[in-house]
């Protein structure tokens, strides 16, 4: 064999030496910056945690100061943030799928809408400040509404504690509201979100209604409890998905049918 071309295999064998190695070094990096990024994760939802936790220990000092008698459930809190986790673009895929096929573009649009139904306040849920959304749902997403709602009720009343009312903060979106959302300072309201389905409502889980009060309470991260035990069963049941929202402070809920 010549002398160039034994160089040339030579040089030929580095170079594709260094194009594995890299490869190797380059797969292990990512590896490497994959795990950082899912440690990252997991520790800033330790922290969240921690922060709720030291949140109701202080509800619970303030509480025991205060005059009323505080009922309480015993049950340990769930990992909200872990088991409803279902993503905002599964609940948009969802909606598209059993929800209105058009988005109304106006408030006077849904009125013409035979397919939703006008929801009010009643014995186990009230509507609180729906300045950014009306309250219509669709057929099927006012039943799971009332649905989640009365087994609410019914387990706290099963569980021998005190009587309150979901408060539902949003529920359908028009065009024009989704526009005066962002507008407010809102950047989550995305331009097409479930909530223009009629599929979607928002629970809140730190404000509860009670329609008289008492000399008995119970705190909201309590009521959040029973709350969870019901989503819970809901969401296993395939009836509906639940996203845990840490900055609006709800359960994002869309409806199965």
């Amino acid at each position: 064999m010549k002398n160039k071309t034994k160089v040339l295999l030579i040089l030929l064998s580095c170079i594709l030496f260094g194009f594995l190695l890299g490869l190797l070094v380059g797969s292990a990096a990512t590896r490497i910056r994959l795990s950082n990024v899912k440690l990252k994760a997991e520790r800033q939802e330790e922290i969240i945690q921690q922060q709720e936790d030291i949140m109701e220990e202080e509800q619970v000092l303030a509480s025991e100061s205060s005059e009323k008698k505080q009922v309480i459930y015993g049950r340990k809190r769930l990992p909200y943030a872990k088991l409803f986790n279902d993503l905002n673009e599964t609940h948009l895929e969802l909606a598209r799928k059993v929800g209105l096929k058009s988005i109304p573009k106006t408030r006077a649009d849904i009125s013409r809408n035979s397919n939703l139904v006008e929801i009010r306040d009643n014995q186990y849920f009230v509507l609180y400040n729906l300045k950014y959304s009306v309250p219509f749902l669709t057929k099927g997403a006012a039943k799971e509404l009332n649905e989640i709602a009365k087994a609410f009720s019914d387990s706290l009343e099963n569980k021998h504690l005190l009587d309150y009312k979901l408060m539902v903060t949003s529920v359908l979106r028009t065009e024009e509201d989704v526009h005066k959302l962002r507008r407010s300072g809102n950047y989550n309201a995305t331009e097409n979100s479930a909530h223009c389905y009629g599929t979607t409502f928002d629970i809140a889980y730190t404000r509860y209604h009670r329609d008289v009060e008492t000399d008995e309470v119970m705190e909201p991260f309590e009521l959040t409890k029973v709350l969870g035990e019901v989503l819970l069963d809901r969401k296993k049941a395939g009836k509906c998905l639940v996203k845990y929202e840490k900055v609006e402070h709800c359960f994002h809920i869309t409806s199965c049918y």
